[in-house]
């Protein structure tokens, strides 16, 4: 039988890594997904501040700009003061829609991130978006299906699983919430969801 050089044993091994950590994270987002379908009182509403979880957004994410060709800003209404919702949940939506920026529009100049309140309704409206290459008006209204892929021949170098934006809408509607997307070619995408502002226990 024929013998491997060292450098091909190498490349082949690190194939089997990152397919590995790919099927590991696929597993982790359907085992996510199931859980939030199956078991909609998971959700665990206790009052916290959103504030807080858009700064540590922020802050956590500054160090991957290019320093002086990204900028990342914050936009936060003052009107909203700590309210009751699921922290660890809309934590993982947030870090959802900003790691989409990352992989879908790594070019971006610009990510905002956005929350302000709908006093008439009482819902606060959040908002993740950027400047990047945007989506085709084709797309737009499938982004939320599971494993649904915008550019479908750049998904496998991209990574992910396809199931970021299925798992961020269960989580915003189990909040009695919704969730939408806008965007134009060349001037970049915006989703938000909306989340109710519950101040009962304040």
């Amino acid at each position: 039988y024929e013998v491997l050089p060292p450098q091909s044993h190498l490349r082949f091994l690190k194939k089997i890594i990152n397919n590995s950590e790919r099927l590991h994270s696929l597993v982790e987002d359907l085992l996510n997904l199931s859980r939030l379908e199956s078991q909609p009182d998971q959700i665990e509403k206790n009052e916290a501040s959103l504030l807080q979880l858009f700064e540590e957004t922020v802050e956590n994410n500054r160090k991957r700009l290019k320093n002086g060709k990204q900028e990342v800003y914050l936009h936060f209404d003052p009107q909203i003061k700590d309210f009751a919702f699921d922290a660890f949940k809309i934590n993982q939506v947030l870090d959802n829609l900003v790691e989409n920026v990352f992989r879908y529009a790594p070019n971006f100049t610009s990510l905002r991130l956005q929350a302000k309140l709908d006093a008439s309704s009482n819902y606060i409206e959040c908002c993740v978006a950027d400047d990047g290459p945007g989506i085709p008006e084709k797309d737009l209204s499938h982004v939320f299906e599971r494993f649904y892929r915008v550019d479908k021949g750049r998904s496998r170098e991209r990574g992910g699983t396809g199931l970021g934006l299925s798992i961020m809408k269960h989580i915003v509607q189990l909040h009695q919430g919704t969730v939408w997307a806008e965007s134009e070619i060349g001037k970049g995408t915006q989703v938000y969801f909306r989340l109710p502002y519950d101040r009962s226990s304040a």
